[in-house]
């Protein structure tokens, strides 16, 4: 559970640092190629995490396996 809220946060933290780019790009006279690349890089690692987090949601829920002990309760 705490993997999948970590994931949700660095969602969050690329999609608000993608949108922070883009303002810098609109407000810069020239074009600045490193801020490209960056944002590419940044809309790779955005579509990883969007994938892992499809997965985790995808995933049934795994039963504990039954020890000796509780075995001997049941």
């Amino acid at each position: 559970m705490i993997a999948l809220a970590k994931l949700h946060a660095a969602l969050d933290f690329v999609v608000e640092t993608e949108q922070l780019l883009a303002g810098i790009r609109e407000t810069s006279p020239a074009p600045q190629p490193g801020l490209t690349r960056v944002g590419q890089l940044l809309g790779e690692v955005r579509e990883l995490l969007r994938r892992s987090l499809a997965r985790q949601d995808n995933r049934h829920p795994v039963e504990m396996p039954v020890t000796r002990r509780q075995a001997g309760n049941i």
